[in-house]
Protein backbone atom coordinates (compact mmCIF):
# COMPACT_ATOMS: atom_id res chain seq x y z
CA UNK A 1 0.00 0.00 0.00
CA UNK A 2 1.76 3.33 -0.74
CA UNK A 3 2.32 5.29 2.15
CA UNK A 4 0.52 8.32 2.44
CA UNK A 5 -2.68 6.06 2.10
CA UNK A 6 -1.41 3.59 4.81
CA UNK A 7 -0.71 7.13 7.26
CA UNK A 8 -3.83 8.71 6.26
CA UNK A 9 -5.90 5.86 6.65
CA UNK A 10 -4.47 5.91 10.31
CA UNK A 11 -5.12 9.63 10.28
CA UNK A 12 -9.15 8.87 9.38
CA UNK A 13 -9.24 6.56 12.63
CA UNK A 14 -8.12 8.51 14.70
CA UNK A 15 -10.50 10.90 13.52
CA UNK A 16 -13.69 8.29 14.08
CA UNK A 17 -12.47 8.17 17.77
CA UNK A 18 -14.24 12.08 17.85
CA UNK A 19 -17.42 11.93 19.46
CA UNK A 20 -20.10 14.29 18.75
CA UNK A 21 -18.83 16.65 21.60
CA UNK A 22 -17.08 18.29 18.60
CA UNK A 23 -20.08 19.97 16.93
CA UNK A 24 -20.05 22.34 15.12
CA UNK A 25 -16.42 21.50 14.61
CA UNK A 26 -15.74 18.20 12.41
CA UNK A 27 -14.13 15.15 13.21
CA UNK A 28 -10.02 15.69 12.42
CA UNK A 29 -7.43 13.35 12.95
CA UNK A 30 -3.56 13.61 12.64
CA UNK A 31 -0.37 11.63 12.65
CA UNK A 32 3.01 12.48 12.17
CA UNK A 33 5.55 10.38 10.93
CA UNK A 34 9.19 10.73 11.09
CA UNK A 35 12.32 8.75 9.33
CA UNK A 36 9.34 6.22 8.23
CA UNK A 37 7.90 5.57 11.85
CA UNK A 38 5.15 6.98 14.03
CA UNK A 39 5.97 9.35 16.24
CA UNK A 40 2.77 10.63 17.27
CA UNK A 41 -1.08 10.64 16.66
CA UNK A 42 -4.16 13.04 17.84
CA UNK A 43 -7.82 13.89 17.20
CA UNK A 44 -9.87 16.48 17.94
CA UNK A 45 -11.71 16.06 21.47
CA UNK A 46 -14.30 18.24 22.03
CA UNK A 47 -15.59 21.92 21.20
CA UNK A 48 -13.11 24.50 22.51
CA UNK A 49 -10.33 21.89 22.46
CA UNK A 50 -7.15 21.48 21.65
CA UNK A 51 -7.38 20.46 17.38
CA UNK A 52 -5.77 17.40 16.12
CA UNK A 53 -2.88 18.68 15.05
CA UNK A 54 -2.01 20.64 18.21
CA UNK A 55 -3.06 17.01 20.10
CA UNK A 56 -0.83 14.84 18.01
CA UNK A 57 2.18 17.86 18.77
CA UNK A 58 1.15 18.05 22.66
CA UNK A 59 1.38 13.66 22.55
CA UNK A 60 4.91 13.70 20.80
CA UNK A 61 7.58 13.23 22.59
CA UNK A 62 10.32 12.99 19.45
CA UNK A 63 12.55 15.94 18.45
CA UNK A 64 10.91 16.70 14.82
CA UNK A 65 12.89 17.55 11.89
CA UNK A 66 11.60 16.63 8.40
CA UNK A 67 8.61 15.24 9.84
CA UNK A 68 5.81 14.57 7.69
CA UNK A 69 2.50 15.63 9.37
CA UNK A 70 -0.72 13.59 8.09
CA UNK A 71 -4.30 15.60 8.52
CA UNK A 72 -7.76 14.51 7.45
CA UNK A 73 -8.68 18.14 7.15
CA UNK A 74 -7.00 21.26 6.16
CA UNK A 75 -5.38 22.75 8.93
CA UNK A 76 -7.56 25.89 10.57
CA UNK A 77 -5.74 29.84 9.84
CA UNK A 78 -7.94 31.92 12.09
CA UNK A 79 -8.04 32.47 16.21
CA UNK A 80 -11.31 30.70 17.36
CA UNK A 81 -11.25 29.02 20.78
CA UNK A 82 -8.10 28.28 19.87
CA UNK A 83 -4.84 29.41 18.09
CA UNK A 84 -4.71 28.82 14.10
CA UNK A 85 -3.05 24.96 13.64
CA UNK A 86 -1.08 26.62 11.04
CA UNK A 87 0.38 28.43 13.67
CA UNK A 88 2.15 25.43 15.05
CA UNK A 89 3.23 23.50 12.23
CA UNK A 90 6.42 25.18 11.54
CA UNK A 91 9.24 24.51 9.37
CA UNK A 92 11.97 24.04 11.13
CA UNK A 93 9.98 20.63 12.46
CA UNK A 94 7.93 19.82 9.23
CA UNK A 95 8.75 19.10 5.54
CA UNK A 96 5.61 17.97 4.15
CA UNK A 97 1.83 18.22 4.60
CA UNK A 98 -0.73 15.78 3.65
CA UNK A 99 -4.00 16.62 3.60
CA UNK A 100 -7.15 14.48 2.63
CA UNK A 101 -9.91 17.08 2.33
CA UNK A 102 -9.74 21.01 2.01
CA UNK A 103 -11.89 22.53 3.78
CA UNK A 104 -15.37 24.19 3.13
CA UNK A 105 -15.48 26.28 5.56
CA UNK A 106 -14.79 29.95 4.90
CA UNK A 107 -13.32 30.93 8.32
CA UNK A 108 -10.60 28.67 8.15
CA UNK A 109 -8.80 31.30 5.58
CA UNK A 110 -6.67 29.73 3.33
CA UNK A 111 -4.87 27.14 5.54
CA UNK A 112 -3.44 25.16 2.72
CA UNK A 113 -2.04 28.44 1.15
CA UNK A 114 -0.57 29.59 4.63
CA UNK A 115 1.57 26.30 4.92
CA UNK A 116 2.82 26.79 1.36
CA UNK A 117 3.86 30.36 1.90
CA UNK A 118 6.00 29.37 4.92
CA UNK A 119 7.91 26.86 2.33
CA UNK A 120 6.33 23.74 3.02
CA UNK A 121 5.68 20.39 0.67
CA UNK A 122 1.80 20.46 0.76
CA UNK A 123 -0.19 17.75 -1.06
CA UNK A 124 -3.85 17.04 -1.23
CA UNK A 125 -6.73 14.63 -2.09
CA UNK A 126 -5.34 11.40 -0.41
CA UNK A 127 -7.92 9.53 0.83
CA UNK A 128 -10.63 12.12 0.31
CA UNK A 129 -13.68 10.00 -0.29
CA UNK A 130 -13.28 8.74 3.48
CA UNK A 131 -12.10 11.55 5.04
CA UNK A 132 -14.80 12.62 3.84
CA UNK A 133 -17.51 10.42 4.97
CA UNK A 134 -16.13 11.04 8.44
CA UNK A 135 -17.43 14.80 8.55
CA UNK A 136 -20.57 14.36 6.43
CA UNK A 137 -22.77 16.42 8.31
CA UNK A 138 -20.10 19.25 8.43
CA UNK A 139 -19.49 18.48 4.31
CA UNK A 140 -23.46 18.37 3.62
CA UNK A 141 -24.10 22.08 5.39
CA UNK A 142 -20.67 23.62 4.20
CA UNK A 143 -21.23 22.45 0.44
CA UNK A 144 -25.18 21.78 -0.16
CA UNK A 145 -26.28 24.84 2.12
CA UNK A 146 -28.78 22.64 3.96
CA UNK A 147 -28.52 20.68 7.02
CA UNK A 148 -28.26 16.64 6.71
CA UNK A 149 -31.01 15.32 6.70
CA UNK A 150 -31.80 11.66 8.35
CA UNK A 151 -34.75 10.21 8.42
CA UNK A 152 -36.08 7.60 11.01
CA UNK A 153 -38.97 5.14 11.24
CA UNK A 154 -39.61 2.33 12.90
CA UNK A 155 -42.07 -0.99 11.57
CA UNK A 156 -43.19 -4.15 11.32
CA UNK A 157 -42.15 -6.25 8.66
CA UNK A 158 -44.80 -5.72 6.55
CA UNK A 159 -43.62 -2.52 6.72
CA UNK A 160 -46.41 -0.24 8.71
CA UNK A 161 -45.24 2.19 11.34
CA UNK A 162 -48.69 2.36 13.41
CA UNK A 163 -52.13 0.27 13.39
CA UNK A 164 -54.62 1.92 11.04
CA UNK A 165 -56.11 4.30 14.01
CA UNK A 166 -52.26 5.69 14.51
CA UNK A 167 -51.25 3.39 17.69
CA UNK A 168 -47.77 2.53 17.24
CA UNK A 169 -47.03 1.88 21.22
CA UNK A 170 -44.80 -0.15 20.58
CA UNK A 171 -43.83 -1.08 17.59
CA UNK A 172 -40.29 -1.88 18.53
CA UNK A 173 -38.35 -3.12 21.59
CA UNK A 174 -36.89 -1.04 25.04
CA UNK A 175 -33.02 -1.16 23.65
CA UNK A 176 -34.28 -0.02 19.84
CA UNK A 177 -35.75 3.15 21.43
CA UNK A 178 -32.69 3.71 23.52
CA UNK A 179 -30.95 3.44 20.16
CA UNK A 180 -33.34 6.51 18.74
CA UNK A 181 -32.88 8.46 21.95
CA UNK A 182 -29.07 8.00 21.64
CA UNK A 183 -29.41 9.34 17.88
CA UNK A 184 -31.54 12.54 18.60
CA UNK A 185 -29.02 13.38 20.53
CA UNK A 186 -26.73 13.53 18.11
CA UNK A 187 -28.85 15.80 15.88
CA UNK A 188 -28.94 19.27 16.32
CA UNK A 189 -32.61 19.47 15.29
CA UNK A 190 -35.70 17.00 15.40
CA UNK A 191 -38.77 17.41 12.81
CA UNK A 192 -42.03 16.18 12.77
CA UNK A 193 -45.23 17.05 11.05
CA UNK A 194 -48.63 17.69 13.13
CA UNK A 195 -50.09 14.81 12.84
CA UNK A 196 -47.32 12.76 14.70
CA UNK A 197 -47.44 15.73 17.69
CA UNK A 198 -51.35 15.26 17.86
CA UNK A 199 -51.83 11.44 17.93
CA UNK A 200 -48.63 10.76 19.84
CA UNK A 201 -47.95 13.83 21.87
CA UNK A 202 -44.22 13.01 21.88
CA UNK A 203 -42.00 14.69 23.95
CA UNK A 204 -39.03 14.64 21.22
CA UNK A 205 -36.32 14.93 23.71
CA UNK A 206 -33.16 12.65 24.10
CA UNK A 207 -34.84 11.49 26.95
CA UNK A 208 -31.62 12.21 29.10
CA UNK A 209 -28.94 10.44 26.99
CA UNK A 210 -27.84 13.76 25.58
CA UNK A 211 -28.66 17.04 24.37
CA UNK A 212 -32.35 17.82 23.63
CA UNK A 213 -32.72 18.58 19.78
CA UNK A 214 -34.37 21.64 18.32
CA UNK A 215 -37.93 20.77 18.20
CA UNK A 216 -38.92 21.70 14.21
CA UNK A 217 -43.36 21.01 13.70
CA UNK A 218 -44.83 21.70 10.52
CA UNK A 219 -48.20 22.81 10.48
CA UNK A 220 -48.99 24.49 7.47
CA UNK A 221 -52.90 24.49 8.21
CA UNK A 222 -51.98 26.40 11.09
CA UNK A 223 -54.25 24.40 13.70
CA UNK A 224 -51.73 22.61 15.86
CA UNK A 225 -52.57 22.98 19.60
CA UNK A 226 -49.38 24.64 21.01
CA UNK A 227 -50.30 22.96 24.41
CA UNK A 228 -49.16 19.84 23.33
CA UNK A 229 -45.82 18.48 24.99
CA UNK A 230 -43.29 19.39 22.32
CA UNK A 231 -43.89 23.21 22.28
CA UNK A 232 -41.42 25.51 24.11
CA UNK A 233 -40.57 28.27 23.69
CA UNK A 234 -37.71 27.26 21.10
CA UNK A 235 -39.76 25.14 18.78
CA UNK A 236 -39.58 26.33 15.56
CA UNK A 237 -42.95 26.21 14.10
CA UNK A 238 -43.98 26.24 10.28
CA UNK A 239 -47.38 27.23 9.11
CA UNK A 240 -48.51 29.24 6.36
CA UNK A 241 -44.96 29.39 4.90
CA UNK A 242 -45.86 25.94 3.34
CA UNK A 243 -48.18 25.22 0.73
CA UNK A 244 -49.46 21.90 1.14
CA UNK A 245 -49.96 21.73 -3.35
CA UNK A 246 -45.79 21.86 -3.39
CA UNK A 247 -44.22 19.32 -0.76
CA UNK A 248 -40.70 19.77 -2.44
CA UNK A 249 -41.15 23.58 -2.62
CA UNK A 250 -41.72 23.45 0.92
CA UNK A 251 -38.93 20.88 2.11
CA UNK A 252 -36.53 23.42 0.01
CA UNK A 253 -37.96 26.16 2.57
CA UNK A 254 -37.84 24.54 5.59
CA UNK A 255 -34.37 23.25 4.80
CA UNK A 256 -32.71 27.30 3.54
CA UNK A 257 -34.60 28.13 6.81
CA UNK A 258 -32.71 25.63 9.26
CA UNK A 259 -29.30 26.23 7.61
CA UNK A 260 -30.07 29.81 8.40
CA UNK A 261 -30.47 29.23 11.81
CA UNK A 262 -26.67 26.95 11.58
CA UNK A 263 -28.81 23.68 12.45
CA UNK A 264 -26.23 21.11 10.68
CA UNK A 265 -28.44 17.87 11.01
CA UNK A 266 -32.08 17.37 11.30
CA UNK A 267 -33.88 14.07 12.43
CA UNK A 268 -37.15 13.70 10.53
CA UNK A 269 -38.88 11.10 12.88
CA UNK A 270 -42.56 11.50 10.44
CA UNK A 271 -45.08 11.21 10.19
CA UNK A 272 -45.70 9.00 6.81
CA UNK A 273 -46.81 12.12 4.84
CA UNK A 274 -43.57 13.99 6.19
CA UNK A 275 -41.30 11.00 5.50
CA UNK A 276 -43.22 10.45 1.82
CA UNK A 277 -42.77 14.70 1.02
CA UNK A 278 -38.56 14.09 1.94
CA UNK A 279 -37.91 11.07 0.01
CA UNK A 280 -39.70 11.84 -2.71
CA UNK A 281 -37.49 15.20 -3.03
CA UNK A 282 -34.37 13.48 -2.83
CA UNK A 283 -33.57 16.03 -0.05
CA UNK A 284 -32.24 13.42 2.18
CA UNK A 285 -28.66 11.94 3.36
CA UNK A 286 -29.57 8.45 5.42
CA UNK A 287 -32.50 6.50 6.31
CA UNK A 288 -32.02 4.76 10.46
CA UNK A 289 -34.91 2.05 9.54
CA UNK A 290 -36.30 -0.14 12.73
CA UNK A 291 -37.67 -3.20 11.67
CA UNK A 292 -39.43 -5.02 14.47
CA UNK A 293 -40.31 -8.98 14.17
CA UNK A 294 -44.69 -8.27 14.03
CA UNK A 295 -47.01 -8.22 11.21
CA UNK A 296 -49.98 -6.47 11.30
CA UNK A 297 -51.49 -6.89 7.87
CA UNK A 298 -52.69 -3.29 7.93
CA UNK A 299 -51.82 -0.13 9.12
CA UNK A 300 -50.15 3.15 7.65
CA UNK A 301 -47.28 2.61 5.56
CA UNK A 302 -43.93 4.05 5.99
CA UNK A 303 -44.76 5.38 2.51
CA UNK A 304 -47.56 6.87 1.28
CA UNK A 305 -46.97 7.83 -2.53
CA UNK A 306 -46.43 5.60 -5.18
CA UNK A 307 -43.13 3.97 -6.86
CA UNK A 308 -42.12 1.27 -9.45
CA UNK A 309 -40.05 -1.73 -8.29
CA UNK A 310 -38.06 -0.42 -11.30
CA UNK A 311 -37.33 2.56 -9.29
CA UNK A 312 -34.11 2.98 -7.50
CA UNK A 313 -33.59 5.70 -4.23
CA UNK A 314 -29.76 4.81 -4.59
CA UNK A 315 -29.34 3.65 -0.97
CA UNK A 316 -25.83 1.84 0.16
CA UNK A 317 -26.30 -0.23 3.34
CA UNK A 318 -23.38 1.47 5.68
CA UNK A 319 -24.37 -0.10 8.83
CA UNK A 320 -26.82 -2.44 10.41
CA UNK A 321 -27.01 -3.53 14.43
CA UNK A 322 -29.67 -5.66 16.23
CA UNK A 323 -31.38 -4.27 19.22
CA UNK A 324 -32.88 -7.36 20.99
CA UNK A 325 -35.33 -9.20 18.12
CA UNK A 326 -35.19 -5.90 16.24
CA UNK A 327 -33.08 -5.17 13.12
CA UNK A 328 -31.66 -1.57 12.35
CA UNK A 329 -30.55 -0.87 8.89
CA UNK A 330 -28.72 2.77 7.97
CA UNK A 331 -28.57 3.76 4.59
CA UNK A 332 -26.56 6.31 2.65
CA UNK A 333 -28.25 8.21 0.18
CA UNK A 334 -25.41 8.84 -2.34
CA UNK A 335 -27.48 10.41 -5.01
CA UNK A 336 -28.91 13.44 -2.49
CA UNK A 337 -29.95 16.82 -3.41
Amino acid sequence: MDQDILYMKMAIDEAKKASDNVFPNPKVGCVIVQNGKIVSKGYHQKFGGPHAEAEALNNCDTQLKDATMYVTLEPCNHYGKTAPCTSLIEPEKFKRIVIANRDPNPLINKGLQTLIDKGLRVDFNVCEDDAKFVNRRFFTFYEKKRPFVILKFAATLDGFMSEIDGHSKWITSKKSRLSVHTLRSSCDAILVGRKTVEVDNPSLTSHGVGPDPQVVILDPSRKIDKQYTAFNKNTIHFTDELSNSNPEKNIQKILSKLYSLNIQSVLVEGGAKTLTGFIDSGSFDEIHAYFAPKLIGEGISIYNSKKKIADSLNLDIVKHETFDNDIKITYYNKKAK
